[in-house]
């Protein structure tokens, strides 16, 4: 199990999509879980197959990130995607 606290806050763009990159390979080569605690919703779609949106420590919403992100249900999750559109 790989924990990963945003894993690429304050890094160069290209350098973030190397590292997301390098997980991936990683993840798919050595086959071990993850679980990615980020605001960035593009890190997010990067990394995750599911995803499990939090607020004030409350769960709101789970699910499948691509229909999270793409059909988000509950109004903290339609400000969240919105906020980056």
């Amino acid at each position: 199990l790989l924990l990963l606290d945003e894993p690429t806050t304050g890094l160069d763009v290209s350098v973030q999509a190397r590292i997301l990159d390098l997980i991936k390979s990683l993840q798919k080569e050595m086959g071990f879980a993850m679980i990615v605690v980020s605001h960035d919703l593009g890190v997010i779609r990067h990394l995750t197959d599911i995803t499990v949106v939090m607020r004030h420590g409350s769960i709101v919403e789970y699910g499948l990130t691509d229909q999270i992100l793409e059909d988000p249900q509950h109004g903290y999750t339609q400000l969240l995607v919105s906020s980056i559109l």
